[in-house]
């Protein structure tokens, strides 16, 4: 039987003299593991989300949502924890990972393997995108950097996090000894609390770890939520790094975790201009310095900015540049110096 079925399954509620389903709007995690994960870091999340999806039967009409986990591997079948006990997982390819909200990867030794993993590595590169936030754990982190998610503020520092926890305690009490809470406790409580407010997560966390609010709460509520400014140079810098590939604005919206309506509306209000004209400069931008800097073709120097043809990024050159790509390459690598004279630059207000 799968471990998700056992301790993650969405709670039925009975009532005095009552009983009913709830429905509930799931918000679906997947926790990645490896060979030697630490079974205690997985159970902790999941009995975390288990309290959490409790707690949302209890309100009965809730709108708030609840939790459903899924337990990944790369290739799927069983994988052994470090104490030896066997759990059930789907693959990282099967289509469960289609519409996850957040991904834990877990730590262990496993990870420090599955770093050079290049099948993986494409892999998680391929869905981070489309994931809202992605969470390394311990050794996770190695797993972690290849793909270069920092956007979706994957690592949990907690070098960072006991520093921090240092500070605020000793400034208290400078007797105080600190011990750094669990970094799967915290992970876990910080999406409870995103999703439900603060006071679900402490009482799940004097569920868990009875006594360890006052450290906790200190973590939770240290300012990691982001300005609606930080969230949108997340996404320009995104943008200027992904515009070779096919992007949509809800892609965007996603990698700054705003709904779609807020991210138009604070994006436009912070550059100057929509998301979709930020990135057709962007594009532009790259296409003249190719066109300047080498001798590829002009379809390949389309694909490679992520316009499909050369005949589609010849109408934008004309449209913006009144200049067709050959003739910009002419005029350009005829000066010899690489100048992209009448290039646009995203330096100015779109970085603002």
């Amino acid at each position: 039987m799968r471990i998700d079925r056992v301790i993650c399954r969405i709670a039925k509620f009975q009532p005095r003299g009552a009983s009913f389903r709830i429905q509930q709007v799931v918000t679906r995690i997947g926790i990645l593991v490896f060979d030697a994960f630490p079974l205690s870091d997985v159970s902790l999340l999941a009995d975390v989300f288990r309290l959490a999806n409790e707690a949302h039967a209890l309100r009965g009409a809730s709108p708030r949502p609840a939790y459903s986990l899924a337990m990944l591997s790369s290739p799927g079948g069983s994988v052994a924890s470090s104490c030896s006990l066997r759990i059930w997982t789907d693959s990282l390819h099967a289509p469960v990972v289609n519409g996850l909200d957040t991904l834990f990867i877990a730590g262990g030794r496993g990870a420090m393997d599955a770093q050079h993993d290049e099948r993986l590595i494409a892999r998680l590169r391929a869905i981070a995108p489309r994931i809202r936030v992605i969470r390394a754990l311990g050794e996770g982190r190695a797993v972690l950097a290849p793909i270069d998610a920092s956007f979706l503020r994957g690592g949990l520092n907690t070098t960072a996090v006991a520093l921090r926890l240092r500070r605020s305690l000793l400034a208290r009490d400078p007797n105080s000894a600190v011990v750094a809470p669990s970094e799967a406790l915290v992970a876990a409580l910080k999406l409870v609390k995103r999703d439900h407010g603060v006071a679900l997560a402490q009482r799940i966390s004097e569920h868990s770890a009875p006594g360890a609010w006052e450290k906790l709460g200190l973590v939770l509520d240290d300012g990691e939520s982001e300005t609606a400014n930080s969230k949108i140079n997340t996404a320009t810098h995104w943008l200027r790094e992904n515009y070779h590939q096919p992007i949509s604005v809800a892609d965007a919206a996603r990698v700054a975790q705003m709904s779609v309506r807020n991210f138009l509306r604070h994006f436009k209000t912070q550059t100057g201009l929509t998301p979709s004209e930020y990135l057709l400069r962007t594009r532009l931008d790259a296409s003249c310095t190719l066109l300047a800097q080498t001798n590829l073709p002009i379809d390949e120097i389309a694909q490679r900015c992520g316009v499909p043809r050369g005949d589609r990024l010849a109408r934008i050159f004309r449209r913006r540049l009144s200049i067709s790509p050959s003739d910009y390459r002419a005029v350009n690598q005829r000066d010899g110096d690489g100048k992209q004279d009448g290039g646009w630059r995203d330096d100015g207000p779109c970085d603002a």
